[in-house]
């Protein structure tokens, strides 16, 4: 039979080319992030309640909020915080849910189903259903000491942002809002018996929007414009206010008036030690390439910066920057695995050989990619690692079938001859093997969660490349063999024969022996793992130190503005700092995906600092938590670098349980006590409520009543004199401002001016607050937490260099078992460790699917129990060398050293299959049990191990680079590839030995076993 003629190369030929093609002009055009996204599973509520302690926010918000959200079947955890004046309430769903958009359209049913519920004086209820997004680039304004001004051009430059390609949402952050304050003399008014809720009224009916109608005129419409609202400061305070008793008085003469920031004081930010006004672009998820998006958002800066001067417009954070770092980075690690992978192919198999086996590499990656394009993938650091790591596995079917069709050269077939023998006999092993290396990247592929779908590109784009490799080396190399190889003298080297044969020798001469030392390796190997550290992820690597500071619950935004910048000035002189950005008020902008974005709070501050290197990054964390515990002891901080993975409160986390308050605040102080005395455990803290000073407002109803007022009544009254009462807005400029009517000192006036606070009745008459009420120190809880409507408390703790989160608990459940905790008292552990069991049990769940692929691709391709036991013996062999590699190199075992074991599973099956394969095919040729394992070895070494040196050899650059992420996944297969690969040459043919033994046994007519 022509080959010819039944697989028409030129088709195949121009196919090829295409697909190529294809593939360049994908890496040319195709979309480039750092990460993959995340479904849109995190939201936060916020609801503003203005004036309301904690635990009446707890009572009258919190209860009906989470009786509805309990019945949101996507939600798989809420957790929510009562705080004086708010409440947020953050949602997860569950790890299951992609369809987020239907979840998120319940959850705002539920919201209004309990708004039915809620108290009268509620602001305000938000939902934010996009949490997890995070700007690409994060620009900053500053200039001037004025915020306003400030605002008013970052407002500008919003607004030439606007319809930027690519643009999904543009925000401001430091901003301030304007209000016009209207700050009423008590004495005049009393002095002319006008209320403050009179002059509210009086200010709404005078601003109106009443349009004028139109006349006609010569045929033209003339429209008419009464001044029906205030045109100019200066009008409102010339509205004449009518008196009680007749007559008018201007506005000027009841209250002093002034336009000014909003208070109380909204968050705030600096760039590098100068005050700023941030403008947030978050690019459109999906098809947009993020370098691209950088590069529009630069050159309409160069053409709005003249525009904008004096002020200068600077680049705070900047993504695109690290994401074309980072790619490139990765496509180096790339090229450099390409070019070792052929270094290796050319020494093992000599340069013809080598130059058609090389040739698949950029083949097959190209035809990947084009595919990989075309099915909506995106290109970020998972997809290029998932092709980094298939290099050296992808080749080992090129490999295998160029030396087939050598070897039948060799013995005198014609070209046509080897070609189509070669595809007829190693079609299905190459098939087998290769599908069931993709059968263990399924429980990859499918498991759910943030950890899944943070790595799903690595599992993609091996299973792809793999695909491709087959359809490839049955289709292309065949061909290219056939055409350009001729017959040679067989080159292996003497050292690799000798090895050769003594492997086959030593599996066939004693299988016993070999079979009981693989047995004492695998379970000398797993006697180790106790000695390995366990890590979720690790840090980024990205030379950036984050400061959190927490002052304590009730703290006003102005002292924590203080503190912070006493802490900048000082870690200014550290030598290893280059710049520090601030944020007060709130954590800032989210500009790293890892990070979580917090909402407001006035004891709340960030600080980012740029360190010279990342080596300098422990030096200054050290440094800052020093400092502050020496000059700071009202001030919690957590300093870290940046993390990777889903995001998580902290590493280690405990959070406790109990009904009684009492009985949970003393678990939580004994589980905070004891986390502190651990080694290793950093910045540990916890939430328990310390209580924020209050004055209690004890009315006497009786003389309220005496003089025509109520409780509510004054509650408004105070609420207008301390935070004001919005009565209309002034609509001259281009946003409304509000109308405030308040004291003239609002929040920031005495005790005994609060004392002196008069209450007017209906009737203009005018009342000490004193006459009414008696004022009493009050303590208050500052803050209530729970988590699924039950209260909870949580201990969190950092990790200090070189210690994993279990480490941590492992030394805190053996000093509670000797001082366990109060009896009822839940303790649930969250943080890495949490994270972990989530994303090995999605991966476990999925596990039984790939496992029964496995068997069916093996049963399919030997119809053999006994095979198939044979091959899955080599599953532990898989992971003899990973545990004391990891104990070794001092590697934390992670979920990127699961994905290494993964990895390496599949390529030791591989192997397994193409030996047995060889064996069989002996003992369908008569051949001796004995004679067909030594074969076997003989003629499988030389390939096998050249797949473990290809392997290798691609995964050195990942292993040896500044990532944090990838060399311990990296080091787990190299370090259990080489231990495997030994024991599989040696245990494969061994078991072969004693169990296939019976001569001529005809391999696919085997008997189950």
């Amino acid at each position: 039979m022509n080959p010819a003629t039944w697989v028409r190369p030129r088709l195949i030929g121009l196919v090829v080319v295409m697909l190529c093609l294809l593939g360049v002009a994908s890496y040319l055009n195709m979309a480039r992030q750092e990460d993959p996204s995340f479904p849109y599973r995190a939201g936060l509520i916020t609801i503003i309640y203005p004036g309301a302690m904690a635990e009446a926010i707890e009572r009258l918000v919190l209860e009906p909020l989470s009786d509805e959200l309990t019945q949101v079947d996507e939600i798989d955890y809420f957790t929510a915080t009562a705080r004086t004046g708010v409440a947020l309430v953050n949602i997860s769903f569950d790890d299951s849910i992609y369809d987020t958009d239907a979840g998120w359209d319940r959850v705002r049913q539920a919201i209004s189903r309990a708004e039915l519920e809620f108290p009268e004086g509620i602001a305000r209820v938000e939902l934010d259903d996009r949490l997890i997004d995070i700007p690409a680039v994060v620009l900053s304004v500053r200039g001037s000491a004025s915020l306003v001004e400030l605002t008013e051009v970052a407002e500008g430059l919003k607004r030439n942002l606007t319809d930027l390609e690519g643009l999904a949402r543009i925000e401001l952050e430091g901003d301030v809002d304007e209000q016009i304050t209207i700050a009423l003399r008590d004495a005049q008014m009393a002095r002319l018996g006008i209320s403050a809720g009179y002059l509210a009224t009086i200010l709404a009916e005078r601003n109106q929007v009443i349009p004028g109608g139109f006349v006609v005129a010569d045929g033209k419409r003339l429209g008419l414009l009464p001044n029906s609202e205030f045109a100019s400061i200066d009008a409102l305070r010339g509205t004449q206010i009518p008196l009680p008793q007749g007559g008018n008085v201007p506005l000027e003469n009841l209250a002093e008036i002034w336009r000014g920031p909003v208070e109380p004081a909204q968050p705030k930010a600096w760039f590098n030690g100068e005050q700023t006004v941030l403008v947030n672009l978050t690019a459109v998820r999906g098809q947009e390439d993020a370098i691209r998006f950088g590069q529009r958002v630069r050159e309409r800066l160069t053409l709005l910066r003249p525009d904008l001067a004096p002020f200068q417009v600077d680049e705070m954070f900047f993504q695109p920057d690290q994401v074309e770092e980072r790619l490139d980075g990765l496509e180096l690690s790339l090229l450099g695995s390409v070019l070792i992978i052929m270094l290796v192919v050319f020494i093992g198999m000599g340069w013809r050989m080598g130059l058609l086996v090389a040739t698949m590499l950029p083949m097959v990656a190209l035809i990947s990619l084009g595919i990989y394009n075309l099915g909506g993938g995106i290109l970020h650091q998972i997809a290029v690692i998932g092709m980094v790591i298939s290099l050296g596995i992808l080749i080992d079917n090129a490999i295998v079938m160029v030396e087939n069709i050598q070897d039948r050269l060799n013995r005198g077939e014609t070209r046509e001859q080897a070609v189509y023998g070669g595809i007829r006999e190693l079609a299905g092993p190459l098939g087998a093997s290769t599908a069931t290396t993709l059968a263990a990247f399924t429980p990859l592929l499918l498991a759910k969660g943030g950890a899944a779908d943070f790595t799903r590109g690595i599992p993609v784009m091996i299973m792809l490349t793999l695909s491709v490799s087959y359809l490839l080396a049955i289709g292309v190399a065949p061909l290219l063999a056939g055409r350009f190889l001729k017959p040679a003298p067989k080159h292996s080297s003497q050292w690799m024969a000798t090895l050769s044969r003594g492997l086959g020798r030593a599996s066939t001469g004693a299988p016993w022996w070999v079979i009981g030392l693989g047995a004492l390796t695998v379970v000398g190997s797993l006697t180790l793992a106790p000695m390995v550290k366990m890590q979720f992820f690790p840090n980024a690597d990205r030379p950036l130190v984050v400061v959190e500071l927490y002052m304590p619950e009730g703290t006003d935004q102005q002292q924590t503005e203080a503190v912070s910048a006493t802490l900048e000035r000082a870690l200014r002189e550290h030598q290893d700092v280059q710049q520090i950005h601030r944020f007060v008020g709130s954590a800032g902008p989210s500009f790293y995906y890892n990070l979580r974005r917090s909402p407001q709070a006035s004891n709340r501050a960030r600080l980012v600092v740029d360190a010279t290197s990342l080596a300098a990054t422990s030096a200054i964390i050290h440094w800052v938590r020093d400092h502050v515990e020496q000059h700071y002891p009202q001030l919690e901080i957590v300093a870290s670098t940046l993390g990777q993975g889903p995001p998580r409160v902290a590493p280690v986390e405990m959070r406790l349980y109990h009904h009684d308050d009492a009985v949970r605040i003393a678990a939580t102080e004994q589980i905070f006590a004891v986390t502190r005395s651990i080694p290793g455990a950093v910045d540990v803290r916890h939430d328990i409520d310390l209580g924020v000073p209050a004055l209690r407002i004890e009315i006497n109803d009786a003389l309220a009543q005496r003089y025509g007022l109520n409780r509510a009544r004054i509650a408004r009254a105070l609420n207008t004199t301390t935070l004001g009462l919005t009565v209309e807005q002034y609509r001259q400029e281009r946003d409304p401002i509000a109308l405030v009517l308040r004291s003239p000192e609002g929040t920031a006036q005495t005790l005994e001016r609060l004392k002196s606070v008069t209450i007017f009745n209906d009737a203009g008459q005018g009342i000490p607050l004193t006459a009414l009420a008696r004022i009493e120190p009050q303590w208050q809880p500052g803050g209530v937490y729970q988590r699924n409507g039950v209260r909870v408390q949580t201990v969190t703790a950092g990790l200090e260099d070189g210690y994993s989160f279990s480490q941590i608990l492992e030394q805190l459940n053996s000093q509670l078992v000797q001082t366990p905790l109060p009896e009822g008292v839940r303790m649930e552990l969250g943080g890495d460790k949490e994270g972990s069991g989530d994303a090995n049990n999605a991966i476990f769940t999925s596990a039984p699917i790939g496992i029964l692929l496995l068997l069916f691709f093996l049963l399919l391709q030997f119809n053999s129990f006994r095979r198939v036991g044979i091959i899955l013996l080599t599953v532990p062999l898989a992971s003899v060398g990973v545990f004391p590699g990891l104990v070794l190199s001092g590697t934390p075992f992670g979920f990127q050293s699961l994905l290494g074991i993964i990895a390496l599973v599949g390529i030791v099956v591989n192997n397994a299959i193409v030996l047995l394969d060889v064996v069989d095919q002996r003992l369908a040729d008569g051949a001796d049990i004995v004679e067909a394992v030594a074969e076997a070895v003989e003629r499988r070494t030389r390939p096998i191990l050249l797949t473990t040196a290809t392997t290798i050899a691609g995964l050195l650059p990942l292993a040896f680079s500044q990532s944090t992420l990838w060399p311990p996944m990296a080091w787990a297969i190299i370090s259990g590839l080489l231990a495997s690969t030994v024991l599989t040459l040696l245990v494969v043919p061994a078991v072969c030995r004693l169990t296939l033994g019976r001569r001529n046994e005809p391999a696919k007519a085997a008997v189950s076993a």
